[in-house]
């Protein structure tokens, strides 16, 4: 009989242990835009499956157009999948530009605006693509360079966001590490 050691149940995207504390990386994540974070060791899933693993559940609309996220964990998570235009949730490749437009919810619920979760190949230590972030949580100005990022992502990013309080937040997601960037965040520069 195999047995599973304490260590890897704690370890997998399943496990309530492991939700909380990257839960936690989240919401660390959300309090300082633009500040990586890392997302605790997982033994079964990368990135992208951990952020909706631990932010999606039966009550959520989720979208991924590119497949993203393996079907069956989309099944056992119970997510109702929708069109990137009405899906609470959003996961996108970020080596291609955009071509959706996800809902920005209204003046009366902005709240109702997308979570775009966007996989990128590295948060750490990326020479590519140098963004300078300003706003509430940042003190003074954030760098914040990112490898796998399509410029369009910025442009896209500016349209939706236009209207604010209406617009979008961004999860940005590595293998093992979060960069979250609320529609709060001001972003410049991203040449690549």
């Amino acid at each position: 009989m195999n047995k599973l050691n304490t260590t890897e149940l704690n370890n997998s995207v399943w496990s309530p242990l492991y939700q909380q504390r990257a839960f936690r990386a989240l919401m660390t994540a959300f309090s300082f835009p633009g500040r990586r974070q890392l997302l605790p060791p997982c033994t079964d899933a990368l990135g992208p499956t951990c952020v909706v693993a631990v932010l999606c559940d039966n009550e959520i609309t989720l979208a991924d157009p590119e497949q993203l996220i393996p079907p069956a964990d989309i099944r056992r998570l119970g997510i109702r999948e929708a069109g990137t235009e009405s899906a609470g949730f959003v996961v996108a490749d970020g080596r291609h530009a955009p071509t959706f437009a996800p809902t920005l919810g209204t003046l009366a619920e902005p709240e109702q605006g997308a979570t775009v979760i966007v996989r990128v190949a590295s948060l750490e230590n990326a020479s590519e693509f140098p963004l300078m972030l300003r706003g509430p949580g940042i003190e003074n100005t954030c760098y914040l360079a990112v490898e796998g990022l399509h410029s369009g992502w910025l442009a896209a990013r500016h349209r939706w966001n236009r209207s604010f309080p209406m617009g979008v937040d961004l999860i940005l997601v590595d293998d093992n590490q979060v960069v979250a960037l609320p529609r709060t965040t001001q972003i410049s520069g991203g040449t690549n």
